[in-house]
């Protein structure tokens, strides 16, 4: 997996806001700090924000890592860590249907073998009766 983009986004790009989070879980002390922080690369148009904790410190670094993701998958699609990140998981996806395919085609396996062996069965027991009627035929003749 590609490492986590660490190169700096130039400080002159960014617009840095930090508003009062408002909305979601938190109670009444989020309602009144400006915890929430929203950056803008002016570059791009890419807007960020993050609420992600009470801490402003916490949810600055956590804006600015997805920043940096956003411009590195933009740049960079096919191999950035999302990219990546998003192959594993349709490949364990693929996986885990195929294992469950595999489970049930043994099922069907199993229930073939078992038909198979009741009729070779079945089959035995009509060649046993009609040994027994030869057998009682030639009885009745002598």
């Amino acid at each position: 997996m590609p490492p986590r983009p660490l190169w700096l986004i130039k400080e002159d790009e960014i617009t840095e806001e930090f508003l009062k989070g408002g909305r979601g879980p938190g109670g009444q002390k989020i309602n009144k700090s400006n915890s929430k922080v929203q950056l803008t690369h002016r570059p791009t148009g890419i807007v960020v924000t993050c609420q992600f904790s009470r801490s402003q410190e916490l949810n600055r670094k956590r804006a600015r890592e997805i920043l940096a993701l956003k411009l590195e998958e933009l740049e960079n699609p096919d191999n950035c860590r999302t990219a990546v990140i998003n192959q594993r998981k349709m490949m364990v996806k693929k996986n885990k249907s195929k294992k469950s395919k595999k489970k049930y085609a043994q099922v069907d396996e199993d229930r073939q073998a078992q038909r198979a062996k009741e009729e070779e069965q079945l089959s035995q027991i009509i060649d046993l009766d009609a040994e027994l009627d030869m057998l009682i035929a030639k009885k009745d003749v002598q």
